[in-house]
């Protein structure tokens, strides 16, 4: 019962919110309508005659009204295309005939007079058949007795979500009352602490939020909804998204769709439309690649070519690629009929087209206006709407660009683009910005609010860089030699060198090719495929293309291949297709012929790469669908070709799109699997170019997946520590007395499991991210085992901490834990490789400062060296410093030995090696200093100790420095020397013992002094 009443105090707030913008509340049970009728017949008869005087007198209205009933509830051709039927008649763009029999067109809504409409918001509004079970709507919005909108709502405190209320509606609502849907605009689901609005029916990911680019991004809560109510249920919304954003693709060709803005296109839409009336000549667009510039487009479009004030308008929608807006183009057949939708085949027919005059859209590309001439077309309402206006568009007269504008001096010019270019050749700010807006943007999506909104997801920069060892003086002396052998001048020398030794020939090489295919289809088996998820390789050039094509259909077949396929059960098997540019000319390599699309095969192609279950997982590229392809269901990108600046960025998007499989998986970001080493590149490509103070920020989606590893094991080692003193806890057994007695210790201390959750809920949060990865593998059954402790506690919790915490873990995660996630190797780790975060780096300089006194930086300009490289360095340093025949040369000859031994996998093996090799290599200072000093290794433990508890010391410390510091180093040495052999035992145990000191001395195992001291710990006792 609690539940119903804090739904209704919701309802309640909406309906508050909603009475100052003009609409009056009544009771649903006291609305004058039918329940089986989804019109309210009064309201609408009392419209129709109050808005068409001197009109309506030779009509009988109740027929008048009869008749759209009778639109409303026909719906045997499905929602979309009956939604559009309504939708077209509350337009007025339907004609009733009179008792003369003549055809009028009647206005059934005032689109220009809002408050002049009847406006009606009710609450528990019912809708029955006989036969049918009866339905009640939380809310509705009725605009002259028609439903226009429907809201569904959750109580904030339930642990439903905003996504049960939207699957109500698609599900229950709209599939067992479709009529009462037909009229519907939008519908809503909220839980109070989120919005999302969408089409009736359409898929969950497809549902946005509705805000304001002039808010603060960080508006959440209720303050959020409040604001998104204010927004988008304010009855000049609601009628505008009706009379110009509702639009429909009915054309054929594919399943009925109907588009519905996201917040930012109905915004920039708006300003191009006002723009134009206002005789200006440009504007620039800068949204989030993969945010929905196309769509924006055709919004604006439509805009336009309704406004009578634009005088029936040309509007050329413009791209560098063919078929710009096929996935929309219905849109506008559907809206306006053939006649007024144009794409023109050739050059001379698009020519033909402007010098005819034509009115309506015509989508072409740049190229078709080479050699188009001069004044081709001099008309001022001539409006050119341009996709990706970073690439060809120059301000030199002879480009494409330049005869485009030369051919039609007096149109207005419009870019849309995710990375606006400013360099020597182009400036995409001066060509389309114009000079009085705000650093000549018009309207900026940022890719800040892009990821708030959920309209794009974060993409995660996973770098798996391929070595290779090239013996340069073998392979001159190898060259010489045949050089020799064959008599070749230094010409000809000159001439070979430079053909064989470009990038192409490593690249080529067939031992590389093989390796890289193997990581690709190493991981995608391991994560993406297991999830629905498709692929794209990125390779160097088009020879490579196939050759990676092929090598990856060779191990598609494989035996591990085949294991995991029969694992999953979606397939026998599954493949890699090609897609390069391939030209028809006389000059093409015979070679690529074979691989020459057509258009129809290249959308086949493309069609069946976007079905979840073809088993076409793989397009393989080289520079063709990089941009412009929008394929929500490519969850990774493996890039093994050097990019920059805006094409890098562009393609790094390619994985940044929302999606929901149909099994229900949520794609909550993309990866770009890096084998390039473009980390540094990618950083700059995604700079703002209009910000000079973000330089070297970038833009915010992109994230280096070691950090995140790093932060899950973090996080994680800080829950470790919470538990150090259950006795006898095992992380690694995942059963019931565990789970017991773990929940035992938290209910006996609540602050830590305060703290417990908090931390749980990043974990848990982090590890979808992060499970593929190797490193993150043996965490797995502790992961396992905090999510099943959590899960007890959320189950004990009060409804509000249950909906916070439910809100924060997500269903995803919560599936996760209750199917004992596994996890997969992906990628094998060399055993040298140094990956190195900010702390590792400044060790690394101290180190080589040491070893190579007075000598570059070698951690500050180029690669870190690798584990040998530095190991050879102490050697040195070693053999420079010490006897060679003392007791302490033999002694950190043996520790130097030791630390060559190890395996470094992941950046803390990494950080390990480096802090036990920087004691070395400060004990080889020592020991050339001091030749009559006994070797020690290790720094004054107790003293550094005393002097961290001394600077963190809580208030009212009562035991001294020292003497804690002293219990701390004996209890922890005495810990690592019982579990020697197990490391990842040896890391537990100490810190359970630390933690178990700071307990008897009645101190927190939480925040400092106690994070300082385990960091200490880990970088300066826990060395092999």
């Amino acid at each position: 019962m609690a539940k119903g009443i804090q739904e209704r105090e919701f309802q309640n707030l909406m309906i508050q919110w909603s009475l100052p913008m003009g609409w009056r509340f009544t009771e649903g049970r006291r609305l004058p309508r039918e329940t089986t009728q989804a019109v309210v017949y009064g309201q609408l008869r009392d419209a129709i005659v109050r808005l068409n005087p001197g009109v309506i007198d030779g009509f009988d209205p109740d027929a008048v009204v009869e008749e759209i009933i009778a639109t409303v509830n026909a719906v045997e051709g499905g929602l979309v295309r009956a939604n559009e039927q309504v939708l077209h008649l509350l337009r007025g763009r339907k004609e009733f005939r009179d008792a003369d029999g003549v055809w009028h067109p009647l206005m059934v809504i005032d689109f220009e007079h809002p408050a002049v409409n009847t406006l009606i918001v009710s609450d528990e509004v019912t809708i029955t058949v006989p036969g049918k079970t009866s339905r009640r709507f939380d809310l509705v919005y009725w605009v002259n007795g028609l439903p226009l909108v429907v809201v569904e709502v959750k109580s904030p405190t339930s642990k439903s979500g905003w996504v049960d209320a939207a699957r109500e509606i698609n599900d229950v609502y709209a599939t067992e009352y479709p009529w009462f849907f037909t009229p519907n605009v939008f519908a809503v689901a909220s839980d109070g602490l989120k919005l999302r609005f969408g089409a009736a029916g359409a898929p969950t990911n497809l549902w946005q939020p509705f805000r304001s680019t002039a808010d603060d991004e960080n508006l959440s809560g209720q303050n959020d909804v409040h604001r998104s109510v204010e927004l988008l249920l304010n009855p000049a919304t609601v009628l505008d998204m009706l009379a110009n954003f509702a639009l429909f693709n009915t054309s054929g060709g594919g399943a009925d769709k109907k588009y519905l803005p996201r917040y930012p296109q109905m915004e920039a839409a708006h300003l191009i439309h006002e723009r134009v009336l206002d005789g200006g000549a440009k504007g620039l667009i800068w949204h989030h690649q993969g945010s929905g510039k196309t769509l924006l487009m055709v919004f604006a479009a439509s805009l336009l070519l309704a406004d009578t004030r634009t005088e029936s308008p040309t509007i050329i929608l413009l791209s560098d690629r063919t078929q710009l807006v096929r996935q929309t183009s219905g849109v506008f057949t559907s809206a306006m009929g053939d006649a007024y939708f144009h794409q023109p085949t050739t050059s001379q027919e698009l020519r033909s087209l402007l010098a005819d005059d034509v009115r309506g859209v015509i989508s072409t590309t740049v190229h078709k206006f080479a050699n188009a001439g001069k004044n081709l077309s001099r008309r001022d309402n001539i409006i050119v709407m341009v996709d990706e206006a970073h690439r060809t568009q120059s301000s030199r007269s002879d480009s494409l660009a330049g005869q485009m504008r030369a051919a039609l001096p007096r149109a207005k010019f419009f870019g849309m683009t995710g990375t606006p270019v400013r360099n020597l050749a182009t400036d995409t700010f001066a060509l389309f910005g114009a000079e009085s807006d705000p650093g000549r943007v018009l309207h900026r999506y940022s890719v800040s609010r892009s990821l708030l909104d959920g309209a794009t997801v974060p993409v995660m920069l996973a770098p798996h860089p391929v070595s290779f060892i090239v013996d340069d003086q073998a392979l001159q002396q190898e060259f010489d030699q045949f050089a020799d052998e064959f008599d070749l001048d230094d010409p000809d020398r000159e001439t070979l060198s430079r053909k064989f030794g470009r990038l192409t020939s490593v690249f080529s090489n067939p031992e590389r090719i093989h390796a890289v295919c193997q990581d690709i289809v190493n991981h995608y088996l391991a994560g993406a495929y297991r999830n629905g998820l498709k692929a794209q390789v990125v390779t160097y050039n088009r020879e490579l293309a196939v050759a990676y094509t092929d090598k990856l259909n060779e191990l598609l077949t494989g035996f591990e291949a085949s294991q995991v396929l029969a694992e999953v059960g979606k397939h026998d098997r599954i493949a890699a297709e090609v897609n390069v540019s391939v030209s028809n000319s006389k000059g093409e390599d015979p070679a690529m012929r074979p691989f020459r699309l057509s258009e129809a095969e290249e959308e086949e192609q493309k069609r069946r790469f976007l079905t979840p279950d073809d088993p076409l997982c793989f397009l393989v590229v080289t520079a063709k669908l990089m941009t412009g392809f929008d394929a929500p269901n490519e969850g990774v990108l493996y890039l093994d070709k050097p990019l920059k600046a805006h094409n890098l960025f562009q393609t790094i998007t390619r994985t940044n799109r929302t999606w929901i499989s149909p099994s229900g998986f949520v794609k909550t970001s993309g990866v770009v699997v890096d084998y390039i080493g473009l980390a540094e590149e990618v950083q700059r490509a995604v700079v703002d170019p209009s910000s000079p103070e973000a330089a070297g920020k970038g833009g915010g989606f992109v994230t280096n997946l070691s950090e995140l590893v790093a932060e899950f094991r973090a996080t994680f080692a800080r829950i470790e520590d919470l538990f150090a003193d259950v006795d006898d806890l095992d992380l690694a057994v995942h059963g019931y007395e565990s789970v017991r007695a773990m929940n035992v210790f938290l209910d006996a201390n609540p602050e830590v499991a305060e703290v417990f959750s908090r931390d749980y809920r990043l974990l848990a949060r982090l590890y979808p991210l992060v499970s593929t990865d190797k490193r993150v593998a043996k965490y797995q059954d502790g992961f396992a085992l905090f999510g099943s402790v959590y899960t007890t506690l959320f189950k004990r919790s009060s409804d509000e901490e249950r909906k916070e915490r439910l809100a924060e873990l997500g269903p995803m995660v919560l599936e996760i834990i209750n199917a004992h996630v596994h996890s997969f190797s992906a990628v094998a780790v060399k055993e040298e490789s140094l990956v190195l975060d900010a702390q590792g780096i400044a060790i690394l300089k101290e180190l080589m400062a040491i070893v190579r006194p007075g000598g570059k930086d070698d951690g500050a300009d180029k690669t870190p060296p690798s584990a040998a490289e530095i190991l050879d360095r102490i050697k040195a340093a070693l053999d420079k410093g010490v006897e060679p025949e003392s007791v302490k040369y033999t002694a950190l000859a043996e520790r130097i030995k030791l630390l060559r031994d190890r395996i470094i996998q992941d950046a803390q093996d990494a950080l390990d090696f480096l802090s036990e090799a920087l004691r070395i290599a400060r004990a080889i200072v020592d020991a050339g200093k001091r030749p009559d000093e006994a070797v020690v290794l290790d720094d004054d433990h107790v003293g550094v100790l005393s002097r961290i508890i001394h600077d963190h010391a809580p208030s009212g410390l009562t035991v001294t420095e020292r003497n804690l510091a002293e219990e701390i180093d004996q209890v922890v040495t005495s810990t690592l020397a019982r579990s020697w052999d197990n490391a990842d035992a040896r890391n537990r145990g100490v810190r359970r013992a630390t933690a178990a000191v700071f307990r008897r001395y009645m101190l927190k195992p939480v925040g400092e002094p106690y994070d300082s001291t385990v960091a200490y710990i880990e970088a300066h006792y826990l060395v092999d």
